[in-house]
């Protein structure tokens, strides 16, 4: 890793989001899904329809970071409603009161995406942490592609911990689901 640059933080709740979504967000998407953007099930226009959902649920909030005024990364998610979809692709068992929701148990972090020019700067951490220190729930969730192995890589390092396989979408790819507790 080279020297993290210094880095601003933008916060953007869910009403503020559609202000940055075609200048900020689908490009640092597009740039960081580049291996994959041909599949329809990464392709630009079905993330645009995802984030669209994740803005309508409750607690929803994106950071972004920029570098001298320039966006480099972004990440975001919202709260787990009670019964929340997110658990439903499950592929492994687990414990059915790991997987409760109350609405304010878990944030779901959606994306953690930095733009590959400004990767292993530790602008993924930085975006990670600024996102995650204030929320109100007691753990968060990610799903990490099983074989994205720079990402399992740090997320372990970060303190998350593997709870089962998941696949949210027939046409999405295996994830591991992971959990990380909030309480500080």
């Amino acid at each position: 890793m080279t020297h993290t640059p210094q880095a601003a933080f933008a916060h953007y709740t869910a009403q503020d989001v559609d202000a940055v979504l075609d200048s900020v967000v689908v490009p640092i998407y597009e740039a960081t899904h580049a291996d994959v953007i041909s599949d329809p099930f990464y392709s630009a226009e079905r993330f645009v329809e995802r984030v669209r959902r994740y803005m309508t649920s409750s607690g929803f909030e994106l950071v972004a970071a920029e570098v001298n005024r320039q966006p480099v990364g972004l990440a975001f998610g919202y709260a787990l409603p009670e019964a929340a979809r997110w658990w439903q692709g499950l592929t492994t068992p687990v414990d059915p009161d790991l997987i409760a929701e109350t609405g304010h148990r878990t944030f779901a972090l959606c994306e953690l995406m930095v733009h590959p020019d400004w990767q292993r700067r530790g602008i993924a951490q930085a975006l990670h942490d600024e996102l995650l220190h204030h929320r109100p729930e007691q753990r968060a969730t990610l799903l990490v592609r099983e074989d994205n192995t720079a990402a399992q890589t740090a997320y372990a390092k970060w303190g998350w911990e593997k709870m089962g396989k998941l696949k949210p979408f027939p046409d999405s790819p295996n994830y591991d689901a992971l959990i990380l507790p909030l309480d500080r």
